[in-house]
């Protein structure tokens, strides 16, 4: 969860003003700190520090690229990696398999049946019917269902995935509430609907993004075509995403705005699905290969912001994805005077995947689009990001990945949840089927070769294993496939066997014939063996020499002379069995000094079960240890990480997802002439929008010793596992006419044909429900007795604030083609005439499934640490209040240490104030969604009020008629909030700065005076383009600066020429004798360059090619700081 800290003020440049709940000898802590300090060296990249998704087992791998940063906005531009694996049919993004650039963002649509109406036409959208067993058997209900299925009427609300800087979630459109917009885990966020290509999003701080459409009416956004096997007769093509324009700040003075080219593109289709028309016993699996889908793609060319420009270079010279772009570069400019200069560019280097082997079949061969050279190649190869180069320094990033070779794309080489594994069968799994559906005799057909098993060492194809960093050092990942403990019970297996000998003549034999008798209980098919065994004989003498099972008869080989030993495989079931053996010859063999026949049964028996634990995979991977390097050329690591999981929650179980789909194909039902088809689907179907296939309750997190081996601490994460609740039961819905008799003998047989489920795999998604981290428990290795002892534990608790289900159809039809609704002579009703064709009458099937949206909030944090002993030292407990419904924010966090005092904090936000003396200004905080942070902050001590601080809003001429924070109050006690009281002002933020916008009076949001509880005023003059402080100017009001000082030292600024700017700032110093100035200049996009305090004593800051601190000096010269950073081959 969030936790609330007391109400900051926007300031110009960005930073807030955090209410200090002291009195006035801690005033300063009141202070905006608008200025900037001495800046530290440019840390080293965060090598290895790659923070893991505990509950997944996913490791977020990332590499920064550049960060944007206004006064009020920051927009990260970096890569990310997934490393939960390659499924074989992925397509590669435009830098590369498995990576994804976050720059910009979108809305895309997760269509769910037929796409969500013109979004602009909310008011005329056809509400999706609720089916229930009650759904009466009507000509209106029958069309319901038919145009369902048909994809011609919505069966469920779309979902609309947004990811953007600082923003995401996903949302749907209630149609029982207006259709107005909920996020699934209900965060306060605003969708607004401009038209249909335009939406408009304001998060809780009054950030406003906007998707589609920019400011000047262009649009970006994604338009995909409607081929019939997507979406029939919808007629018209549908926006599948809406591109982000613009992200403007809270104030609205603030615009980030991102520029796209778009291309007509197509989608890269492998085979979508296999079935089997059951015709004959000699019939063969077909693959339906989909028509390619054309698609209109935006990618993002470029991003502007004050005084910068981003520039995403990218070509058309793919080998894979021929229509598809490839970046190239990333360029960074700063923009002043309308110069652009080039801060840093970012090479991007790749090579390909170069994929082969795999089964396709022959009907798939022959699917539309297959041969087209666009389809070819993004079979055959797939783009890999080979290095990201830094211009400037010519250091660079290097990956290096799994060398097993990728199987073709659109083959069957590919387990139950799409990730590649050894099957060389069929997609389809071995599959029986009865051949007459209608009839009482059976012909049963078995078909399916596909192996859909996990792989785990194929699940690693291509996987990113290493990363080298610019500085030298360099991380390797260690993955295995996520995994499960199964109890099982099998059968204990004993050896059983019964034997029987026979001795000649010779030495001192006597047993010249003997037999015996055995039952094989509990017999373990296909174990059972006749062993049989003759020795060398001299002679005939008299009688024969055989051995019998039952009534088979084994007689000695010719020449008996030889003798032999022989098995023969035999089944002996539950009866009982007979064994003998006759021996009469003479000879000198062995040690009993005469020939010898034996015969020897041998089986196996089942004793009972007994249980074992086994160990079952799913797709996917997850992190097992990662190792990190300082040096290119190290070969023992500095530090090493491993991770153990436990109490598996398995939502995607393996086999499962076959998901076999049973239909009739007919063409003559009523003389018994239908055909039973089975399909199955590529790609493991489970419906719940992509999520984990498996989550882990305990996660185990262990440091290890790269020199001695010795653990020296672990952590041990617990995370409340979530069951998966399947949507649709085990019986569904039939809508059939009252009258229709499911016992005819052509009925009854295909109904149940068609109504096999098992393998239906749709589950409620309750992700918003996940991932509850309750409790961590940290150890440390005693130096002394070099055992692991704990040293912090953290436990956390949850509740649910609210719930909603927006209910969904699923409407499968029982034949593959019903009768069309659209004949207007068709009445649905049994005919009256014979039992053979009232088929008509029982035509669909369906299930009603629910969309899943919550609150779920941490309501008590208990900290407890312990001594070397693991005796508890010091216990806290936090609780969190969520008062007012409306917001369902921390409102109370009440905190009680080891000595039971109880520090409680109350919190009130613009919700909270309506009926306050701040009536119209909390209102429009409200209307403008700023509504995330306290306003009034109100402290307690074992129940006595201790402080209370509140933030007075103004919108007049002084704050440039914006709503902006005016004066803050705090005092010991209570506060005499209205009227307010200037005995408890601690800060007055005296005058704000405007613009001139086309002759209109405009205000910025930049503090130009403020004055203190001393009444002392501070006054900041803003350059560059009034994104900076260039001079900070104390005991004088802003209106006796001189004005003509005031513009000399803004216009040098703009114009980006450091000396000019010097001298400005000097002459300002120089004309205001009784005042404290301090001035700074900058490098834009890159740092500060000079810091000048009041007595002129002046700190010089000089950056290396890779814009990072180099060295500091003073006025006269003299080297004070250097930085120095090594690079490989450097």
């Amino acid at each position: 969860m969030k936790k609330k800290i007391p109400f900051k003020i926007i300031l110009c440049f960005s930073f807030w003003i955090l209410i200090s709940s002291t009195v006035s000898s801690q005033v300063t802590k009141d202070i905006p700190n608008y200025f900037p300090v001495s800046p530290n060296a440019a840390s080293f990249a965060k090598q290895g520090l790659f923070p893991v998704d505990y509950s997944t087992g996913k490791i977020n791998i990332g590499v920064p690229i550049y960060t944007i940063k206004t006064k009020e906005l920051t927009v990260p531009i970096s890569l990310s990696y997934n490393s939960s694996g390659i499924q074989l049919n992925e397509t590669a993004s435009w830098i590369g398999l498995g990576w994804n650039l976050d720059a910009g963002g979108a809305i895309v649509r997760n269509t769910k049946g037929r796409p969500d109406s013109v979004l602009s036409m909310q008011n005329y959208w056809t509400p999706i019917p609720a089916l229930s067993g009650s759904f009466p058997f009507t000509k209106e209900n029958y069309r319901s269902l038919y145009f369902m299925q048909n994809g011609e009427q919505d069966t469920a609300p779309d979902e609309y995935v947004v990811s953007a800087p600082g923003l995401s979630g996903s949302f749907y459109f209630d149609q029982n509430d207006s259709y107005k917009a909920y996020f699934r885990d209900f965060q306060n966020t605003k969708v607004k609907i401009i038209s249909d290509s335009e939406l408009e999003i304001t998060k809780d701080d009054g950030t406003i993004y906007k998707f589609g459409k920019n400011l000047k009416g262009v649009e970006s956004i994604e338009v995909t075509s409607n081929p019939t096997e997507l979406i029939q007769s919808l007629g018209k093509d549908f926006i599948s995403a809406w591109h982000l324009t613009e992200i403007i700040s809270a104030n609205g003075k603030e615009i980030i705005s991102f520029q796209y080219k778009s291309i007509d593109s197509y989608d890269y289709p492998v085979a979508a699905t296999e079935s089997l028309q059951a015709a004959s016993l000699s019939s063969s699996i077909k693959t339906n290969y989909p028509t390619s889908v054309q698609i209109k793609k935006n990618f993002l060319q470029s991003i502007t912001f004050t005084n910068g420009r981003i520039d995403f270079i990218s070509t058309l010279d793919r080998e894979d994805l021929i229509v598809d772009y490839k970046l190239n570069s990333i360029e960074i400019y700063s923009i002043l005077n309308n110069k652009s200069l080039l801060i840093k560019k970012s090479n991007f280097n790749y090579d390909y995947y170069s994929r082969y082997g795999g089964n396709t079949t022959t009907s798939y061969l022959n699917g539309a689009d297959y041969d087209v050279i666009r389809n070819v190649n993004s079979r055959y190869k797939s783009l890999r990001l080979k290095e990201i180069i830094d211009s400037k320094t010519n250091t660079k990033y290097t990956f290096d990945y799994n060398n097993t070779q990728l199987p073709l794309r659109g083959t069957t080489k590919q387990d139950y949840w799409g990730y590649i594994n050894s099957n060389s069968g069929s997609l389809m799994p071995p599959t029986k089927m009865d051949l007459n559906v209608q009839i009482g005799s059976q012909r049963i057909i078995n078909f399916g070769t596909g192996d859909r098993k996990a792989d785990e060492t194929l699940m690693q194809s291509g996987i990113l294993k290493k990363i080298t960093y610019p500085e030298g050092g360099y991380s390797i990942f260690e993955y295995e496939a996520n995994k499960y403990k199964q109890k099982e019970y099998i059968p204990t297996i004993v050896s059983k066997s019964a034997s029987v000998v026979a001795y000649g003549y010779g030495g001192n034999c006597s047993v010249h014939t003997d037999d015996t008798t055995f039952t094989a209980k509990n017999y373990v098919l296909g174990s059972g063996k006749l062993i049989i065994s003759f020795m060398p004989a001299t002679d005939e003498n008299g009688g024969n020499t055989n051995v019998t099972y039952d009534s088979e008869k084994f007689v000695r080989p010719s020449p008996f002379t030889l003798g032999g030993n022989y098995t023969y495989a035999r089944e002996f079931g539950g009866a009982l069995h007979t064994l003998s053996a006759t021996e009469y010859r003479t000879g000198n063999f062995g040690a009993y000094r005469c020939p010898i026949s034996s015969i020897m049964a041998s089986w196996e028996e089942n004793s009972g079960l007994k249980e074992v634990i086994t160990t079952k995979l799913v797709g996917g991977l997850r992190i097992k240890s990662i190792e990190n390097f300082d040096q290119i050329e190290a070969t023992t690591s500095v530090s090493i990480k491993r991770f153990d999981y436990e109490q598996e929650n398995i939502l995607n179980r393996e086999g499962l997802g076959s998901y076999k789909r049973y239909i009739i194909l007919t063409s003559n039902p009523g003389l018994g002439e239908s055909t039973p088809v089975c399909s199955t689907s590529a790609l493991y179907n489970n419906n719940i929008g992509g999520g984990p296939n498996i989550t882990y309750g305990k996660i185990i997190e262990t440091e290890v010793s790269p020199i001695t081996s010795i653990i020296n601490g672990k952590t041990e994460y617990y995370y409340q596992n979530i069951a998966l609740e399947r949507v649709i039961g085990n019986s569904p819905t039939i809508f059939m006419h009252p009258l229709f008799r499911i016992n005819y003998p052509y009925a009854s047989p295909m109904l149940s044909y068609a109504l096999q489920i098992d393998d239906y795999a749709y589950y409620k998604n309750d992700s918003w429900n996940y991932g509850s981290l309750t409790n961590t428990t940290s150890y440390k290795r005693d130096a002394t007795s070099n055992v692991l002892k704990k040293i912090k534990n953290i436990e956390n608790k949850y509740d649910v604030l609210k719930k909603l289900e927006l209910p969904y159809n699923l409407v499968f039809n029982i034949f593959s083609e019903p009768y069309d609704a659209r004949n207007q002579g068709f009445v649905p009703d049994p005919y009256n005439q014979g039992t053979i064709y009232d088929y008509y009458s029982a035509q669909f099937f369906y299930f009603t499934g629910k969309v899943s949206l919550g609150k779920k909030v941490m309501t008590t944090t208990t900290e407890t640490d312990y001594d070397n002993n693991e005796k508890e030292t010091n216990k806290k407990t936090t609780t969190y209040g969520y008062e007012n419904p409306v917001h369902n924010q921390v409102t109370k966090t009440e905190t009680i240490n080891s000595k039971n005092d109880a520090l409680r904090t109350q919190l009130s936000y613009p919700q909270d104030l309506l009926t306050t003396g701040q009536n119209a200004e909390m209102q429009k905080l409200v209307a403008q969604n700023k509504i995330d942070k306290p306003i009034k902050t109100e402290t307690f001590v074992n129940n006595v009020q201790t402080s209370e601080s509140i933030t007075k809003f103004e919108e007049s001429a002084a704050t440039g008629n914006l709503l902006l924070p005016k004066e803050i109050h705090s005092t010991k006690g209570t506060v005499d909030t209205f009227p307010f009281n200037d005995a408890n002002r601690k800060i007055n933020f005296n005058l704000y700065d405007t613009d001139i916008v086309n002759g209109v009076t405009v205000g910025n949001g930049n503090v130009l005076q403020y004055s203190i509880e001393n009444g002392t005023p501070v006054c900041i003059i803003w350059g560059y383009n009034k994104s900076q402080p260039i001079a900070k100017i104390e005991n004088i009001t802003y209106v006796n600066i001189p004005a003509g000082l005031i513009t000399a030292a803004q216009n040098a600024s703009n114009t980006g020429t450091e000396n000019s700017l010097l001298d400005a700032l000097d002459n300002l110093r120089i004309a205001l004798p009784a005042t404290m100035v301090t001035t700074y200049t900058y490098i834009p996009l890159v740092g500060v360059s000079t810091i000048t305090d009041p007595k002129g004593y002046k700190m010089i800051y000089t950056y290396d090619t890779a814009n990072r601190l180099q060295f500091v000096k003073d006025a006269q010269g003299k080297l004070l700081s250097e930085n120095q950073y090594r690079y490989k081959n450097q």
